[in-house]
């Protein structure tokens, strides 16, 4: 299949640089399946933003030239979520924006880029004494934060805490056109992303979408005292 036009693959790759932009046949076959399905349709580019400001533009260029967007995180999604369901389409990979930007131990949050897999967060916080709810899921070394508040992730703990999406305080999302919209508290001119239910509950309109309402780049998860221990306990029927 051939790829996308090439006046985008040149507009794109002065965004990503050569590295953010992936046209290669064999790859776009491999980010066109997840675990279970291969889409009817193979991805005309993969996109690879190093921060949020390339993802921004990167989206823009592609949506006004008709092209539909498919976000994806690790790729251990079996739910078809990410893969593509038009032929003029674009893939988004947010693997390399895997940072954690804060960790505050007062007002209990970290805020991590969504290309971040879960197992960051745990070594992050390892010996600090707190951990998010939600602390990840059974394919934490390669599933990424993004892919699991898009699917609404569980794992073990869940009946407890809930899901994946219910740890999230305040989003930073990236709209079809490029616009870069934050929600919670973090929308406060100064003010800080502790508290989700600022006004409208905008955070959850973005969770469990699959991306299809916005691609989250950046998110602002809960935290909570650690227990004093853990054990584990396996039955078999």
């Amino acid at each position: 299949m051939d790829n996308a036009a090439p006046d985008i693959i040149e507009r794109l790759t002065l965004v990503l640089g050569n590295e953010g932009l992936v046209t290669d046949p064999d790859e776009r076959d491999y980010y066109s399946q997840d675990v279970f399905s291969s889409a009817e349709y193979v991805t005309k580019a993969v996109l690879r933003p190093a921060n949020i400001e390339e993802l921004s533009e990167a989206v823009r260029i592609a949506t006004e030239a008709g092209y539909a967007v498919f976000p994806r995180g690790g790729g251990m999604s079996y739910t078809s979520g990410y893969l593509p369901t038009a032929e003029k389409s674009v893939t988004v990979d947010l693997a390399r924006m895997n940072n954690i930007r804060e960790i505050n131990l007062e007002d209990m949050y970290i805020t991590v880029e969504c290309g971040c897999p879960w197992v960051d967060i745990y070594e992050a916080l390892k010996g600090k004494g707190v951990r998010p709810p939600f602390w990840g899921t059974l394919s934490g070394i390669k599933a990424t934060v993004g892919g699991g508040l898009s699917q609404n992730c569980i794992f073990f703990g869940s009946g407890i805490h809930g899901t994946g999406a219910d740890t999230v305080i305040g989003l930073e999302v990236v709209l079809a056109d490029g616009t870069i919209i934050n929600t919670g508290s973090g929308a406060v001119e100064g003010g800080t992303p502790f508290f989700r239910h600022y006004g409208p509950d905008l955070t959850g309109i973005f969770t469990a979408d699959t991306g299809a309402l916005g691609i989250k780049a950046v998110a602002t998860l809960r935290l909570i005292a650690s227990p004093p221990f853990v054990r584990h306990l396996s039955f078999d029927f």
